[in-house]
């Protein structure tokens, strides 16, 4: 079976050769594992972690070489830090509640203005160039977000809930400019020759409890996520929801807005992914599950392997295994490849 052929399968709910794996890749022991080479910046650093990649799973998103560590200025007056495989925002541009709604009214009106022709020209140069590198790994397709974690993290969480209770009309403009620029993007690149899923994404939630009201998330979340899932799902394209936190009082919301699958069940959160499966496995297809923060991190490989049996047996069919989010250099190298293997020798032929 190809890894084309099992991922279409899985997301179809549909019994596979065995588990397909679904990871992000940014942990340069795995890399070198496979490769032999510490990946270096640049496009070298790109081609060598597409290579550990279609080595070892069959399907990721969000590929990226390392970076070269720095400081940087965005366009809306953000300043950042970015180091090897990660970044954050080191200063905002404004200090206070008018300044910060002064700062969203500037984004909007830079939403508004954003060349959607040339943004879709340069993602789809940029992701043909990693399907070249990367062999037969399957790529899911841009993520695409209705802008709240994106304007939430840029104010601040103190900010943006000042924001959401004296501006909420703002904050609604916000989100509007950004879902309207995204469901024009996604009509510019979905190609199910390319890939046949896509993410959809919005971290709404923490351990054991939610983000955001259910109420609130009912009137400017799930409605906006919900264009998303439309518009890729015109062009025949799945859709795989992320969200990190304990997100199950709203997972029947989200089956609403027409997600097909959910990420990455994040067992330190409160998620289960044994009931998960029982409540919504013949409606959803599942990715990840295997926890990174703990136990890939600081498990031994044995622990590792029965976690990882355990899920198999839960999830199948319709399961991708995988780190509760991503493989970063916080994980051990004998961790990740005792769960890869793990779903190599599991077979169901």
């Amino acid at each position: 079976m190809t890894k084309r052929e099992r991922v279409e399968r899985t997301l179809d709910l549909q019994e596979t050769d065995r588990v397909p794996v679904y990871d992000l890749l940014y942990n340069d022991a795995v890399i070198q594992y496979f490769t032999g080479k510490v990946p270096p910046l640049g496009e070298e650093g790109l081609k060598i972690t597409c290579e550990a990649i279609s080595k070892m799973l069959d399907m990721t998103r969000s590929v990226t070489g390392p970076s070269e560590p720095g400081i940087y200025k965005r366009e809306d007056g953000c300043i950042i830090r970015r180091e090897r495989w990660t970044s954050w925002i080191e200063e905002r541009p404004f200090k206070d509640e008018e300044g910060a709604k002064k700062w969203v009214i500037e984004s909007i009106e830079r939403l508004k203005k954003t060349d959607i022709e040339e943004m879709a020209k340069r993602y789809l140069e940029y992701f043909k160039k990693v399907l070249s590198y990367i062999g037969d790994t399957v790529v899911l397709h841009a993520q695409t977000g209705t802008g709240l974690d994106e304007l939430r993290h840029s104010l601040g969480i103190e900010l943006f809930s000042y924001l959401s209770a004296d501006e909420p009309e703002l904050i609604s403009e916000y989100l509007d400019a950004y879902t309207d620029l995204q469901v024009k993007f996604i009509h510019r690149i979905a190609n199910r020759e390319l890939s046949p899923c896509a993410l959809t994404y919005g971290d709404i939630a923490y351990k054991e409890r939610l983000l955001h009201s259910p109420d609130w998330l009912r009137r400017e979340f799930f409605p906006r996520l919900k264009r998303l899932n439309d518009a890729w799902h015109e062009h025949g394209i799945k859709c795989l929801f992320h969200s990190d936190g304990y997100i199950m009082d709203v997972i029947p919301d989200l089956i609403d807005t027409g997600i097909d699958g959910l990420n990455p069940i994040e067992a330190v959160a409160g998620m289960d992914l044994k009931e998960v499966k029982r409540l919504y496995g013949d409606r959803l297809f599942i990715a990840g599950g295997i926890d990174v923060s703990q136990l890939l991190s600081n498990g031994t490989p044995e622990e590792v392997r029965e976690v990882c049996e355990e899920a198999i047996k839960i999830g199948y069919p319709g399961y991708f295994i995988g780190s509760t989010t991503e493989l970063d250099n916080g994980a051990k190298l004998e961790n990740v490849l005792a769960m890869v293997e793990t779903a190599w020798n599991i077979t169901f032929e």
